[in-house]
Formats: structure tokens, C-alpha cells, sequence
């Protein structure tokens, strides 16, 4: 899991990253200005950080310019989320350090992309997944149950990190269907889903009436227990 910053001061759109974020089994941590930056940059450090250019105080651009100017951030990578759109305004953010630059109005799914991209290049440790001896290794496909490698099918390890990363939530077949398989229809006639609950049931050991790891939710669907 990451630990995601943002630094948007419109009220709408930094909901909207904060929504985002979490969805995809991310910490988020929401700042509107430079001066509740810098009161957070006392507390720790994020993993990534997406950031507004037209900004109340100081603007995106001399906020980046101080973050890659400072050894304790220089390292962590800036995406840039902004309305200006013309190429003066992408190459300057991006010749002041910003790993990427995405432009206003964003599509989630490009958003979501970008991050994953932005988190493997520069911090692949950080969207690793542990959830009590469970540990995912998304960059390498690797799952460890207790320390030990769980050889898993692509299938059931996609299955497997999208409940990590709504770890605690029901997730509903149809949302599995849709999200994992890419299924637009929400009816699962041939039972594809609990199909992989049971042969990830038994390869993590897992015993459906008494669940250390999967749940099932009689009527809705299933829930990966966050404590464990």
C-alpha cells in the first residue's frame, strides 16, 4: 500500500482523487494549499504525490520547484494534475522534476493507470499489499501465505489483489465479473467467480465456514478479512 498525496484546492475534484486513491488500496492524504503541505510535510512522507498548478498562495509550480529542490523529496515523484493544457505549461512541469503530467478533465481509469505506472518505476515496494500473513508483491506477481510462495494462476492472483485492495469491503460477483474478468454482463451462469474463490480457498488453506482470509457474504458476494 501507498501513501498518496494531493494538493488540489477545488472541492469537487480533490473528493473525487481522495475516492480514487482509496479505491485502489492506497493511504490518501488531501492538502488545499502549500501552507497544509508544508504542516504535513512535518508528519512524514508520501510515496507519491498529485499536484495542482493554479493553487491558492503558491502556485503547483514553485511548490515543485522547492519538492525537487529538497534531498528528503527530491526522490518522491509529482504527477501533475492541471487545466493547463498547452505544451509550454507540460514542459516546464515536466523540466522542474514532475514524473508525469495529466491534464483536466482526466478519465479514472488514465488516473489510475499513471499512478501504477508512476509507484512501479520509482517505489515498487510500495504497492505491496500485506494483510496479517498474507503478503502480495504486485510488481512480481509474487504472493507469499506465512512466508512461503503460493503459486498462483494469473487469474487467481488478479482475483486475489483486487480483494486485497478492497480489503474489509463486500465485493459483489458482478463487481468481479467487471473489474477482474472484464465481463459486461453481471450474470455469472457459469460460476467463474466462485469457481477461483475455491481454488484460492485451497491453495492459501482457507476454510470457508471458518475464513482466516476470504469470506463469503451469503446473497452478496465476498470480503477478504483485513485483520487476520
Amino acid at each position: 500500500m501507498a501513501t498518496i498525496w494531493t494538493v488540489e484546492d477545488e472541492e469537487t475534484i480533490s473528493v473525487l482523487l481522495v475516492k480514487i486513491i482509496k479505491s485502489m488500496g492506497h493511504e490518501s492524504v488531501h492538502c488545499y494549499d502549500s501552507a497544509e503541505l508544508e504542516h504535513q510535510l512535518k508528519k512524514g512522507l508520501p510515496d507519491l504525490m498529485l499536484l495542482d498548478l493554479m493553487l491558492r498562495g503558491r502556485s503547483g509550480y514553485q511548490i515543485l520547484a522547492d519538492w525537487k529542490a529538497d534531498p528528503r523529496t527530491r526522490d518522491i515523484p509529482v504527477i501533475i494534475l492541471s487545466a493547463r493544457s498547452t505544451d509550454t505549461d507540460k514542459v516546464k512541469g515536466l523540466e522542474l522534476g514532475a514524473e508525469d503530467y495529466i491534464t483536466k478533465p482526466f478519465s479514472v481509469r488514465e488516473l489510475k493507470a499513471r499512478i501504477n505506472t508512476a509507484l512501479r518505476r520509482v517505489s515498487p515496494a510500495a504497492l505491496q499489499i500485506e494483510l496479517g500473513g498474507l503478503l502480495l508483491r504486485p510488481d512480481e506477481r509474487q504472493v507469499l501465505l506465512d512466508g512461503q510462495t503460493v503459486s498462483l494462476t494469473a487469474q487467481e492472483f488478479e482475483l486475489l489483489h483486487y480483494l486485497a485492495k478492497h480489503a474489509g469491503l463486500l465485493v459483489t460477483r458482478a463487481q468481479l465479473l467487471q473489474d477482474v474478468w472484464g465481463y459486461q454482463s453481471q450474470t455469472d451462469t457459469s460460476r467463474t467467480v466462485d469457481y477461483h474463490i475455491r481454488s484460492l480457498r485451497k491453495k492459501l488453506g482457507d476454510d470457508a465456514a471458518n475464513p482466516r482470509f476470504i469470506q463469503t457474504v451469503h446473497g452478496g458476494g465476498y470480503r477478504l478479512i483485513k485483520e487476520s
